[in-house]
């Protein structure tokens, strides 16, 4: 182990080592995502088992390990690769599952968590900067905090910690863990057109609740969302769509990614992308969830209209006059949340300081310490440039409507 403090290291070695514990529930989930430090978490697995994971890194194939944070130590979970652009023999992104061998152990009421590797995004905090500014917006998002990780001692590199949606997202965030959630499931593009069967429904949303429930159970309010969706715009459009989807919340949603600067989002370039669907048990109507933000800041001057026509649930939604003024209201909450007070860039100051150190050690990182520190100062030229961008096309599309 490198670049820790020699206490920390030591004390975190013999916990290893010795395999003692501490109370869980003297820690808390809130001090796991606690933004203002770096995490440490300690992962031992067989060696052998280490090399299999690195060689199959792009299937999901388990393997049993325990892990350790600060003291406290839950044993034969397991763990596997995970992504999917960002998958990495060097770097393993990493998916731990606490009941995968026993069933019913949690970390801290967690049934997973996932430990991301950074590997797409060179200035490695712009995942936890967009959760940020969705929760700030009012939108319901995920936590997350940084840590450096290490594999039977070996110092692993900077990672993210990204709580799961799961029934516990779900049961914190809504006080529902009942109903049915599904993760866009990327195998081919897709922009809201109707699709043939059931089948096809699956390969786009995965159940990741009620799994064992019956495909019409599960698909039938999905496959009639995107059939209403498909329909003509007239008089029973509105209302035929908003039984399966909360309209004004779907733009508020795509609203806030735009603001980011979002190429792989809902209107993203290869189709809807990285976005939870969630229906309570006894309602047909879907909301998003927001998922994966390690492509957003793409470009300062990214236009807040860019996919849109693709899309046929936006493209249409944007024909409703409500619908079109909390799309551009949004966005210039969204500019007025960015620079009061210069929110972001003293959110990115206070990132890229956190993590400088931790992602210099990174020695596996698939980037330069030069293309890190160019990835920073552009996230900081965005936060001073982007809102006045959003204000001026706003300006101009109220103008047009």
């Amino acid at each position: 182990m490198r670049h820790i403090p020699v206490a920390r290291a030591l004390a975190s070695l013999c916990l290893m080592l010795l395999g003692t514990s501490r109370d869980i529930a003297a820690q808390t989930s809130d001090e796991l995502f606690d933004a203002s430090t770096v995490q440490d978490v300690f992962i031992s697995i067989n060696e052998r088992d280490l090399a299999e994971l690195r060689d199959r890194y792009r299937e999901n194939v388990f393997f049993p390990a325990d892990v350790v944070w600060r003291g406290v130590r839950v044993q034969n979970i397991g763990v596997r690769s995970r992504g999917l652009a960002s998958r990495s023999a060097s770097k393993p992104g990493l998916k731990l599952d606490f009941n995968h061998y026993v069933t019913g152990q949690r970390f801290l009421g967690f049934e997973s968590l996932v430990l991301d590797n950074l590997t797409t995004d060179p200035s490695m905090i712009r995942e936890v900067l967009a959760m940020k500014l969705f929760a700030r917006l009012g939108q319901p998002s995920l936590r997350e905090s940084f840590a450096r990780v290490y594999i039977n001692r070996a110092y692993q590199g900077l990672y993210a910690i990204v709580e799961p949606v799961d029934k516990t997202f779900l049961e914190h965030t809504w006080h529902d863990s009942n109903g049915y959630l599904f993760e866009r499931h990327f195998i081919w593009p897709f922009y809201g057109q109707e699709l043939a069967d059931i089948a096809a429904w699956r390969e786009v949303f995965e159940p990741r609740t009620h799994e064992q429930d019956a495909d019409t159970i599960l698909y039938t309010p999905i496959g009639a969302l995107f059939h209403e969706a498909n329909q003509p715009v007239d008089g029973v459009w509105r209302s035929s769509v908003e039984r399966y989807l909360d309209l004004t919340q779907f733009v508020t949603h795509v609203a806030i990614e735009t603001c980011l600067a979002e190429g792989d989002g809902v209107l993203g370039y290869s189709g809807m992308a990285n976005f939870y669907l969630y229906r309570t048990a006894d309602n047909t109507q879907h909301r998003l969830i927001v998922w994966d933000k390690d492509r957003t800041f793409s470009a300062i001057d990214l236009q807040i209209f860019q996919g849109a026509q693709e899309n046929v649930l936006f493209s249409r939604a944007w024909m409703f006059s409500d619908l079109r003024t909390r799309y551009l209201d949004v966005l210039d909450q969204c500019a007025g949340a960015i620079s009061a007070s210069d929110w972001l860039e003293q959110a990115i100051d206070q990132a890229a300081m956190l993590v400088a150190e931790p992602a210099r050690q990174d020695t596996v990182k698939p980037y330069s310490e030069d293309e890190h520190d160019a990835a920073v100062a552009f996230l900081r030229s965005f936060a001073r440039e982007r809102p006045m961008f959003l204000l001026r096309a706003v300006a101009t599309a109220r103008a047009e409507h």
